[in-house]
């Protein structure tokens, strides 16, 4: 059995579980024969130690109710599993309808400025990020056009409106610096380990506190704010708990909150919103809102 059928047969039972109706293993059997998957009770029982141990994802056995459920509060980084389970699970899709000659293209629209260009280095970087390994690399400069050749030391992925970014530590500069995968070439995984220090590991955590790229190492010991804003439109409110801007935030009445480091990405998403909402809170942020508003104004007059 190849690792890719392990973890096509992996990311069915996680999705069959994820049902929350408590399935029995002969539910779960059914569920993956009819994605195509044969296996016995006892492979499916290793199948789900393997999960529980190498994903981290809590299967748990509710005897009263007699069957399987998924402790989400115990299982790490949950969200982030699901995410790739999605991507994983949509790819299968469109993978078989081509090799069983569907023409779905024309069921797709795809914006002509989507790039899936350095995909392919994630898993290479991963590994270096795993391993401590220093990479080299090319990096486009769009706004000059050259290209610059880096060692760093790999730290964080990240993922944001649907593109990746490394986030390195280069020693020449003795400084982070964000790069985007779609920018990086000639990938490299050098034989030199670099240690990762306490201090650089934290720096790098701190990108959970931001929305978007922009998160400069001086802000390191920043706290993040509270930042508080009003939706004044009821579709908004339905815009937000569905696509929610942070992991931090919080819905109260018409209130959103979130707790982040402010930069500009989020005064630029902010802004994009215009009349729908107001900023509250904190009074920097409504200020610096409300100026660049006027400037914008002023330029109409």
């Amino acid at each position: 059995m190849t690792n890719k059928n392990m973890l096509r047969r992996n990311y069915l039972i996680i999705r069959r579980i994820m049902q929350n109706d408590f399935p029995s293993k002969a539910a779960i059997l059914q569920y993956l024969n009819n994605h195509d998957v044969e296996i016995d009770g006892r492979t499916l029982e290793r199948d789900m130690n393997a999960i529980r141990y190498n994903l981290n994802v809590g299967i748990e056995y509710d005897r009263d109710k007699n069957g399987y459920f998924i402790d989400v509060e115990n299982s790490n980084d949950f969200d982030k599993l699901l995410y790739f389970i999605g991507l994983a699970e949509n790819a299968d899709v469109i993978l078989n309808a081509l090799k069983n000659k569907h023409d779905l293209w024309q069921y797709m629209s795809v914006s002509p400025a989507v790039s899936f260009k350095g995909v392919e280095n994630i898993s290479v970087l991963l590994q270096a990020i795993r391993s401590c390994s220093v990479v080299n690399f090319n990096h486009l400069n769009y706004h000059t056009g050259a290209h610059t050749r880096y060692t760093a030391e790999p730290y964080l992925l990240k993922e944001f409106e649907g593109r990746w970014y490394l986030y390195a530590f280069i020693p020449e500069k003795q400084a982070f610096r964000t790069f985007g995968l779609d920018r990086i070439t000639d990938l490299e995984i050098t034989v030199s380990r670099f240690q990762r220090t306490e201090q650089r590991a934290s720096t790098a955590d701190r990108f959970n506190d931001v929305f978007g790229l922009v998160y400069m190492p001086e802000q390191q010991n920043l706290p993040p704010e509270t930042v508080c804003f009003r939706c004044n439109a009821d579709f908004m409110m339905g815009h937000f708990a569905a696509l929610p801007l942070h992991s931090s935030q919080t819905i109260e009445n018409n209130v959103v909150s979130l707790q982040v480091i402010i930069n500009p990405e989020l005064e630029n998403k902010l802004l994009s919103y215009g009349e729908h909402i107001e900023v509250l809170q904190p009074n920097s942020l409504r200020t610096t809102i409300q100026q660049r508003l006027n400037k914008t104004l002023h330029q109409y007059e």
